[in-house]
């Protein structure tokens, strides 16, 4: 099972309670981006709003579509900017 780093950002990070990380274990045969996204929500229902808008970075590199995860990868959750 590889040990995914997930980091949380601005209103991600206020709805998982204030955590700036955390990891997660994935399934070998489930290892990328969506099977991740179901986790989060599964573990942390207030960010499935979020999750609708917000993007991945994966070993900071912005990731667009599923992408697959590896042991010891780093998933930013970056929520939309917003203000003036």
């Amino acid at each position: 099972m590889p040990r995914i780093k997930v980091l949380y950002f601005a209103r991600a990070r206020e709805v998982t309670g204030g955590l700036a990380d955390e990891t997660h274990d994935l399934p070998d045969d489930e290892c990328h981006t969506d099977a991740l996204r179901l986790a989060l929500v599964a573990k942390h229902p207030g960010l499935e709003s979020v999750l609708r808008t917000a993007v991945f970075a994966v070993n900071q590199e912005y990731s667009d579509g599923r992408v697959s995860l590896s042991e010891r990868d780093e998933v930013a959750v970056i929520p939309p900017i917003s203000g003036g």
